[in-house]
């Protein structure tokens, strides 16, 4: 018995000493992350930011922040897309559009969420471009340029630029043969 050591209780409390430091200041950053990224939130929720303020902030959130915001736009009836100023009205009701021109049904949950085509395409256009690392760990990683598109014309939407899996349908304040229209041009064009 003697052969074998006694532990050294001396390292191992140093040991858990600095983990539980490094632990709880890991902690204090992902608090003051989130924080930051909740005062964001509210700052896009209430809207009116200039460009470059809104281009320089989606460092400091992920997609579930910014999801989070066009939802709470869309409970206060306004578009989703945090760059529109413009209020919804007659929201549809029903959950699914049907095409007959291209014979298929849309689930128009997210789509209604928004004033236009313009507005849903530009809005995951953005979403698409977030970071998808953890808020606290991003002070390593390099700091993407964000870009905004152009709101009043689609053709200056990058075809890559949405996905390819994006089933909402069209549906605006239009006339029944102008959403069929819009169909068209988005889902067999674009």
């Amino acid at each position: 018995m003697d052969n074998f050591k006694k532990p050294n209780l001396t390292n191992s409390k140093k040991k858990r000493t600095l983990s539980s430091k490094k632990l709880a200041e890991s902690l204090k950053i992902k608090k003051e992350c989130e924080k930051k990224a909740l005062d964001i939130v509210i700052e896009l929720i209430d809207g009116g930011l200039e460009e470059s303020e809104l281009l320089n902030k989606l460092y400091s959130i992920n997609v579930c922040h910014y999801e989070d915001v066009v939802e709470e736009r869309f409970i206060l009836k306004q578009c989703g897309y945090v760059m529109c100023d413009k209020k919804l009205t007659d929201i549809p009701n029903q959950k699914y559009k049907i095409s007959l021109a291209l014979t298929k049904v849309f689930d128009i949950t997210e789509r209604k969420k928004f004033c236009s085509n313009t507005c849903y395409k530009s809005s995951k256009y953005l979403q698409n471009q977030l970071l998808t690392t953890p808020l606290w760990l991003r002070d390593k990683d390099i700091v993407p340029t964000f870009k905004l598109l152009k709101i009043h014309t689609e053709k200056e939407i990058p075809s890559d630029s949405i996905p390819d899996d994006v089933s909402t349908p069209i549906f605006t304040n239009d006339t029944k043969t102008d959403i069929e229209e819009q169909f068209k041009n988005v889902f067999i064009t674009g």
